[in-house]
């Protein structure tokens, strides 16, 4: 049975039993003076396990032959490899050499022999056939008879091989020379096989090899920006654990990538191959219409973060400013949005005095950045709150009358601190789980963990009297709390991915006041400026469809619900712990809503956007 065929039961057997309580009243009164930030409905992303490398195009895992580490042991895990699991394939033809690297402390050694070629290979790759592959690397040879190709092949059933595409590379001379090649591939197949092969009598090293298809955006694959782009989100925040306490220096992370040292993080495990820095986030953020949030190390101290606001914001005659102009970006990145350190919190006077160095430096290099705190008290407050921007405190827990109740504290305290009105409150991280490394961590890939992830998000509308930004954590794959899941080659929704996106596309500046909701379903209402139309998120927690009748005659005469989106098992088998994967990737997603006159049915286990306005002008602002 179809979604729409299978709704359209549900609302004729509900509508003749009537509706399940009095008819909601939508009131034309604004719920408070606040207004709903799109930055509500923002996303997060941190150096974490195949975050970023689930995002970036680079096809070669461990370019640089630092090897594979595991993730943290006390990470949730269920033993599938990732990207980052991919290892060189062993062979008699090379090994690692610990001296005289390019870049970093390793690099691999090819010794062939005369009569047979010798291979460096990685399988697993993706490739679709006419799409151009761009390889490079740093190569070097001890002189002897050699000629060094590139080449993409499948493996065949007879345990043959086809060769997919070819390249010739230019001898490689004695000292390190960087050599580049495209690649146009002749068949389409996930599992193919790079190999860098090389014919003759001799030894070749090879460092920092890379491919990625030509088709890249700035380096980030172009599934990953879609997908994003489409879902919306106002804002995304840079930073995490690897920040603060990991110990990450974005210095590290600029300028040639093939340059950059990569790094152990200490936090989430994982060897970091440092091929994404700011650069390259705030390029991202550009590429999906984002205002970028960056996350500072405390730990890095005030002049660093002082040199970084200059380098994202300073103009090409500024020292910082010059730098990133030398590194390909002479246009500032315009970055207003900065936050002191990663979950810290404290009270003691170094800690005051240190957040105000950073604070008078920072300003020193763009009087105009808006700076968040970390986590909020009252003594920051009292010290440092003149000069910040946000309060920012995180939420993971399922308890959303103690987020509530949180939102209101912080209300209090600024509204008593002197010279505090201006501040707002910036949740910088948020899901209904964090560190529960067991099942709970895998909840987040479900219909159910969609579900409490909108009800977090009614609960940020009715609270933006005094929130105003939100980063659901996290963006992509990152041990099951990623909006999207990517592999080589592929890109699979979460069901929380269409949740997030339904409230970017419906949401309106004003929340409105609603009368009483039926029990397990949770409301909320919003209308734009000129109050012609308005938007109801409806949350229906229950394991059954629910019929709400709506009054909406205070919002003015003839206006009626005229459609809207939900989102939903397209198979009704009310399954709380349904999921999106691989072999079912759209089982959850979004479905057009239809009204029957004043009463819309809210299939089981759903998020639903109810558009309301005149017929006559059914438009939305």
């Amino acid at each position: 049975m179809s979604l729409v065929v299978a709704w359209a039961v549900f609302a004729l057997a509900a509508a003749a039993a009537g509706a399940d309580d009095a008819p909601l009243k939508v009131s034309s009164r604004a719920l408070h003076d606040g207004r709903i930030n799109p930055m509500l409905f923002g996303n997060f992303i941190e150096l974490l396990d195949d975050l970023v490398p689930g995002m970036w195009a680079e096809m070669l895992n461990d370019r640089g032959f630092e090897g594979i580490t595991q993730p943290a042991r006390w990470v949730y895990h269920d033993g599938s490899p990732t990207v980052c699991d991919r290892p060189w394939d062993p062979s008699d033809d090379w090994v690692v050499e610990t001296t005289g690297s390019f870049n970093g402390p390793r690099s691999a050694r090819i010794t062939a022999r005369e009569g047979r070629a010798a291979s460096l290979t990685q399988s697993g790759l993706a490739v679709q056939k006419g799409s151009a592959y761009q390889f490079s690397g740093a190569l070097r040879s001890d002189g002897g008879r050699l000629k060094v190709q590139v080449v993409l092949k499948a493996a065949l059933p007879d345990g043959r091989f086809a060769e997919l595409a070819v390249a010739e590379l230019p001898d490689p001379p004695a000292s390190w020379t960087r050599c580049t090649a495209t690649l146009e591939a002749t068949g389409t197949t996930d599992q193919a096989i790079f190999e860098l092969r090389v014919v003759g009598q001799g030894v070749v090293w090879v460092d920092k090899l890379s491919l990625m298809s030509a088709a890249n955006l700035g380096g980030w694959r172009p599934d990953v920006v879609a997908a994003i782009r489409a879902s919306r989100p106002a804002i995304i925040r840079w930073g995490g654990s690897a920040v603060d306490p990991g110990g990450y220096r974005w210095k590290d992370g600029i300028g040639d990538r093939d340059r950059r040292v990569p790094f152990a993080n200490v936090h989430w495990g994982r060897i970091d191959p440092n091929d994404v820095g700011i650069d390259e986030f705030c390029q991202f953020c550009a590429l999906v219409a984002a205002e970028p949030l960056v996350c500072l190390s405390f730990s890095d101290g005030p002049a660093s973060a002082a040199d970084l606001v200059q380098y994202c914001n300073g103009g090409p005659e500024t020292p910082w400013g010059a730098r990133r102009a030398a590194n390909g970006h002479a246009a500032p990145y315009r970055v207003k949005y900065w936050q002191l350190g990663n979950e810290l919190s404290g009270d003691d006077d170094a800690y005051i005095q240190r957040c105000r160095e950073f604070i008078r430096l920072m300003k020193q290099a763009d009087p105009g950045v808006a700076l968040f705190s970390s986590f909020p008290s009252q003594k920051v407050l009292d010290a440092l709150g003149k000069d910040l921007a946000y309060v920012a405190p995180h939420h993971y827990t399922r308890d959303l009358a103690a987020c509530a109740a949180d939102f209101r504290r912080l209300a209090g305290m600024i509204a008593r601190t002197p010279s505090c009105g201006h501040l707002r409150v910036a949740v910088t991280e948020w899901n209904f789980t964090g560190g529960d490394w067991g099942l709970m961590r895998a909840k987040m890939l479900t219909l159910d963990g969609a579900l409490l992830n909108a009800r977090y998000l009614n609960l940020l509308c009715r609270s933006s009297d005094i929130v105003d930004i939100g980063c659901r954590s996290n963006m992509t794959n990152s041990f099951c709390s990623g909006i999207i899941g990517t592999r080589p080659g592929d890109l699979l929704k979460r069901p929380s991915y269409y949740v997030m996106k339904l409230y970017a596309d419906h949401a309106r500046p004003i929340p409105l006041t609603v009368g009483s909701v039926p029990a397990g379903v949770d409301v909320v209402a919003c209308a734009g400026e000129d109050r012609q139309g308005v938007c109801l998120f409806a949350v229906n927690s229950r394991n059954e469809p629910v019929v709400l009748a709506l009054d909406l005659t205070e919002l003015g005469e003839g206006f009626v619900p005229l459609g809207g989106e939900t989102v939903a098992d397209t198979l009704d088998l009310r399954q709380p712990d349904a999921m999106n994967h691989w072999n079912a990737a759209a089982r959850i997603r979004a479905a057009d809503l239809r009204p029957m006159g004043n009463r819309v049915t809210l299939p089981a286990l759903s998020v639903s956007a109810i558009e309301c306005g005149r017929r006559a002008n059914s438009s939305r602002e």
